[in-house]
């Protein structure tokens, strides 16, 4: 798999610029050998954004990650609230990254698109697999589910996102339950 997918995606779950439209072309093209379904809901955002002007996208997209907490792109958030156990996960992530000299700069280290970039530059296949099945799959179901229009283009990229993921990746590969293994994972870090 080309890893420099996962950077790809972070790019798109970004706030809009007019490099968006190049990203998800170059999205599609990696997706379509490998993950049809993915690359198809990627063409659906694609289209989309053709149709839409930037400065209705700039308020869709404020409107989906900023305004409505089911959909906030913060990945702690979902798997543990905004309370305690989360400034654990996040000190845990911080301590992560210092390991591998990656900094999530002025961004919080649960940040999707931060944690997404990480897995981009992450060699450590078992890592990664963690990283995945035990926090980053488990918010974007939470994330999906949270969608009450079904019609936001956004849900068509986390859905890409998820399958891609799911493809690439088996929770036993991880070699725990996500129940017992995000507790392991926060702590061991």
């Amino acid at each position: 798999m080309d890893w420099s997918l996962y950077r790809l995606f972070a790019d798109c779950l970004e706030y809009p610029t007019l490099l968006l439209s190049d990203r998800v072309n170059e999205c599609i093209s990696i997706l379509t050998p490998f993950q049809a379904k993915a690359a198809d809901l990627m063409r659906g955002f694609k289209t989309f954004l053709l149709q839409t002007p930037l400065g209705r996208m700039e308020e869709i997209y404020t409107h989906t990650f900023d305004l409505h907490g089911s959909c906030y792109p913060y990945v702690g958030y979902h798997l543990f609230g905004d309370g305690n156990h989360r400034g654990m996960f996040l000190a845990g992530l911080k301590e992560h990254y210092q390991v591998y000299h990656f900094s999530a700069g002025n961004e919080l280290p649960d940040h999707l698109g931060v944690m997404l970039r990480f897995l981009a530059n992450q060699e450590d296949e078992g890592d990664r697999g963690e990283l995945i099945c035990l926090c980053i799959l488990p918010a974007l179901k939470k994330m999906l589910e949270g969608f009450k229009d079904r019609s936001n283009p956004y849900q068509g990229v986390l859905q890409a996102l998820s399958l891609m993921l799911q493809s690439n990746t088996e929770s036993e590969e991880a070699g725990m339950s996500p129940e017992t293994g995000l507790e392991e994972f926060r702590y061991a870090r």
